[in-house]
């Protein structure tokens, strides 16, 4: 996926990438917000088809339970006493009779307020205050010899009473103690009292239809009532229909022999819809104008001063330029600033950079000419130790002639020191420079008069491991001359060499003078300085310095000394024997 990604964007300039990351990120806007569009129409129709499920639960217990009261007030309006005297006297009787009825009916009425009438009618009885005379009649007639029954929904039949509710009545027949008739009690509950949620506000429809099809609407239009009842039969009357255009739910109220239904209008449903698509559109708008400050601030304050970057950048190419004479002059935020700040300083560096190149340049081919105009004295110069070694050759030959072998032996060892030091590899086998340093020691020893008794502790296994040429020689002249030739009497010196695990260890040590603690001090100090004065102590910081210069800073020479006890001289160096391809680093 990344590669994908990484392909779709690569070889484009900036703004072409965030003109195509806008598009895209307006189109993923696009369609999250069609996809919540409908996935929040479809919550809210579900929202209100659960609100006009719950209406009509509620809208349908109502009903059964002023159905429960009124047969509970049939039953104390049976046995009132007042009210069937009224029903059982003649006509002459039933002015007596008359008021104390309509007490007793006005308590019934009081202990349930949404009784909106109660009316009294038999052959000679014929109260109420809704009804007429004719009503009353077809409504004896309708329930006669039932003990309660509903009858439907009717109007009020009275001047001045348009625009007050329809009701729901009730009837049944009203009977003495010995079950004689005495005529019909009829029970009008206004709808008033019903807590109907409006058409207005949620699209839903709420009606009654009986057995014998007869519709009774609440809050909708006889058409509307009648489409739902038709959609409800051709779907086999289940209690919950979804159609296209309605979501039904019916309810049978056994105790009235009717179906009640609560019903949502899908097409016309827009309870909050219309404020939630505003918000949605809003947000979208507000996603769009958002993308495009965005996109005009990343224009402005980057990819416009990257441009302008990339094409000095070109131009300095094209012209071959190395520095800069002017500013760039990007602008735009503070990081373009900052990278054109550091981009202009890296220039000037590398000017700066070149320049000191081009001396260091002119300064090493200075010193390969002088490299090799001191070549050229060398090879001048091998003259004079050609006439020395002949010069040596020659005392030698008077030596044997006169009888005086220890001259004879002293001129072999002086040109043996001689064609060592001036001839040959820089890198050598110990056995080679001990030999060098044996002719030394015979040498002095000759000048000393057998003053230095010399003891060599030098096993066969070191003889190959390669040192540095005239490493041990500073050393042990400075034994020599600066420890035991100052000592009163004879004086010993050690030169021993040993292996330990990868190291080369030489010793020389010898029972001089020593040396005082001040100049200890200072000649170790010189041996820890990574840059000491070689013009001193030759013998100890230069030897130290090529072993350094060598082998490493591991490596090195260690001094010990006390005044009047002599001096010990450690070298540690690389146990190593000649191989292809040995370099030398300080010759």
């Amino acid at each position: 996926m990344k590669y994908r990604i990484g392909n779709f964007f690569t070889g484009k300039s900036i703004l072409q990438q965030l003109k195509e990351l806008a598009a895209i990120t307006i189109l993923v806007c696009i369609i999250s917000i069609m996809l919540i569009s409908k996935y929040t129409r479809q919550i809210i129709y579900e929202n209100a088809d659960e609100h006009t499920k719950i209406a009509s639960i509620q809208l349908r217990n109502q009903i059964e339970l002023i159905t429960d009261k009124i047969e509970n007030f049939l039953v104390s309006v049976e046995e009132d006493e007042n009210i069937q005297k009224l029903m059982a006297s003649a006509y002459p009787q039933l002015a007596t009779h008359i008021t104390d009825a309509k007490n007793s009916l006005t308590r019934h009425k009081m202990l349930e307020p949404s009784i909106e009438d109660i009316s009294l009618v038999n052959d000679i009885v014929h109260h109420s205050n809704v009804y007429s005379y004719e009503d009353m009649d077809a409504i004896r007639k309708e329930v006669s010899g039932v003990p309660f029954r509903w009858i439907g929904i009717r109007e009020h039949h009275f001047m001045g009473t348009q625009d007050m509710a329809d009701m729901l009545v009730y009837a049944g027949d009203i009977k003495d103690r010995q079950g004689i008739n005495l005529g019909t009690a009829v029970f009008s509950v206004s709808l008033s009292d019903f807590s109907v949620e409006s058409m207005e506000e949620t699209n839903s429809a709420y009606f009654m239809v009986d057995e014998d099809g007869g519709r009774y609407t609440f809050n909708c239009p006889a058409d509307i009532a009648d489409e739902i009842y038709a959609l409800w039969e051709q779907s086999g009357r289940a209690d919950t229909v979804k159609t296209g255009d309605f979501y039904i739910h019916a309810y049978y109220l056994e105790s009235m022999g009717c179906y009640l239904f609560g019903a949502l209008q899908i097409a016309g449903s827009s309870f909050g819809m219309n404020r939630v698509q505003i918000m949605i559109w809003i947000c979208l708008l507000s996603i769009i104008g958002f993308c495009g400050i965005l996109l005009f601030m990343v224009g402005v304050e980057i990819v416009v001063p990257l441009q302008r970057f990339s094409q000095k950048i070109r131009e300095m190419s094209e012209q071959r330029k190395r520095y800069m004479t002017e500013k760039l002059g990007l602008g735009g935020c503070v990081e373009i600033m900052e990278i054109e700040k550091e981009f202009t300083a890296m220039l000037n560096n590398l000017e700066a950079l070149n320049r000191q190149i081009l001396r260091q340049a002119t300064d090493l081919y200075e010193m390969k000419v002088q490299k090799q105009e001191a070549e050229l004295a060398y090879l001048r110069s091998q003259i004079d130790p050609h006439f020395l070694y002949n010069t040596l050759e020659l005392f030698r030959t008077i030596a044997f002639e006169r009888q005086v072998p220890e001259i004879a032996k002293m001129a072999v060892d002086m040109g043996n020191i001689f064609r060592y030091s001036t001839k040959g590899d820089y890198i050598v086998p110990f056995a080679e420079e001990l030999s060098i340093i044996q002719s030394y020691v015979r040498i002095q020893q000759m000048r000393f008069a057998e003053k230095i008794q010399v003891f060599y502790f030098i096993p066969d296994e070191v003889m190959p491991y390669q040192v540095i040429k005239m490493l041990l020689q500073p050393v042990v002249e400075n034994a020599i001359f600066h420890g035991l030739e100052p000592k009163q009497g004879k004086g010993k010196l050690l030169i021993g060499a040993r292996k330990e695990e990868d190291r080369l260890i030489i010793t020389v040590m010898d029972d001089g003078v020593g040396i005082e603690q001040e100049s200890l001090r200072q000649i170790k100090s010189g041996l820890e300085c990574e840059m000491p004065d070689t013009s001193r102590h030759v013998g100890i910081w230069n030897t130290n310095a090529r072993i350094k210069l060598q082998y490493g800073a591991e490596y090195g020479l260690f001094l010990e000394s006390r005044q009047g006890d002599g001096t010990t001289v450690t070298m540690v160096l690389p146990a190593r024997q000649k191989e292809e391809g040995d370099t030398c680093f300080v010759c």
